[in-house]
């Protein structure tokens, strides 16, 4: 059971899309034709549904390369904040932040009308569920059992990357169900555990896994003791979001590089340090910088990826 899980990180998201197309170009095929299963949340939720989702031709619709190129242009549009105005300074505090315009219109020209049981592979997109409290996992192989749980891939992307502050909760409604999600970060920023424990409901245990699990970049920002001792509220409120989801990043990365043979764990989180790491920051020179440490980070993993490559042949 190959497994490519794929964290959430906003506009970060460049950064491991730009790691798959490195893998595809050495590959020589698509991701979908060497991997069993693609877990994500958040932006690396668009990018797994993304190259799960079938052309007319039955072959994925979008390549590594022409997925990352529409996402440098693409993620303006969805956080688009030309209409901001001074007296909307409240705006992420006593609303969200963006209206879910650019995002919907993103999200429908890459997925269309495809649906959740057409993936090519299994998919493992994670959400959580505003009115049960509870984290939701969107499966294909659920999907394919039970047409209630077959939703619009677009809907799925939309739910697992509804960020509070960011957007509005993804909604549906009829007359037998109600569901609002949030953003799957808010319980599994890095879905990689996930994952695994799917792959063990599948029947498969881990001597028959290997995991690829790549970060959209740690946040490098350090905190003094004599910094933080007497914070409050308003203080901790912004740090607190990137401690929790960093703490469970390396909490994952610990455990499944004990659970799993050596070798057959992979994590690859650049560092992002001497640059903004804000999740909606889409201004040409961050894309750029983004870019930048997408290459950096490929020529620092280079024998990994070889090693990773060589696995995926196998």
């Amino acid at each position: 059971m190959k497994i490519l899980s794929i964290d959430g990180g906003g506009v970060r998201g460049l950064i491991p899309g730009m790691i798959i197309v490195e893998i595809e170009k050495r590959m020589g095929k698509p991701i979908s034709e060497f991997f069993d299963l693609i877990a994500g949340t958040s932006a690396g939720g668009h990018i797994a549904l993304a190259l799960a989702t079938p052309g007319a031709d039955g072959k994925p619709k979008w390549s590594a390369p022409e997925l990352a190129a529409y996402y440098r242009e693409a993620y303006g549009r969805i956080f688009d904040n030309s209409g901001f105005k001074v007296l909307d300074v409240l705006k992420g505090l006593t609303s969200e932040r963006y209206s879910t315009d650019g995002i919907d219109a993103a999200l429908d020209e890459i997925f269309g009308e495809s649906k959740l049981s057409e993936a090519l592979i299994e998919v493992l997109i994670t959400a959580f569920e505003v009115e049960s409290g509870e984290p939701h996992f969107f499966l294909r192989s659920e999907a394919r059992e039970n047409p209630k749980k077959d939703h619009l891939m677009s809907f799925v992307a939309r739910a697992t990357s509804a960020a509070p502050t960011y957007f509005e909760p993804a909604a549906k409604f009829n007359n037998e169900e109600s569901m609002a999600f949030l953003d799957g970060a808010v319980f599994a920023n890095n879905p990689a555990m996930c994952a695994f424990a799917h792959a063990q409901s599948l029947g498969f245990d881990e001597d028959e896994m290997t995991i690829i699990s790549l970060g959209t970049g740690a946040v490098s920002r350090i905190l003094q003791y004599e910094e933080v001792r007497h914070w409050g509220l308003a203080n901790w409120a912004r740090p607190i979001l990137d401690i929790t989801s960093q703490a469970s990043n390396h909490a994952i990365d610990w455990q499944l590089n004990h659970i799993l043979r050596k070798g057959h764990y992979f994590r690859v989180q650049p560092l992002m340090s001497g640059m903004r790491s804000a999740i909606d920051d889409a201004r040409p020179e961050t894309i750029k910088a983004l870019e930048e440490a997408s290459r950096e980070v490929i020529v620092r993993h280079n024998e990994d990826l070889d090693k990773l490559c060589q696995l995926l042949a196998d």
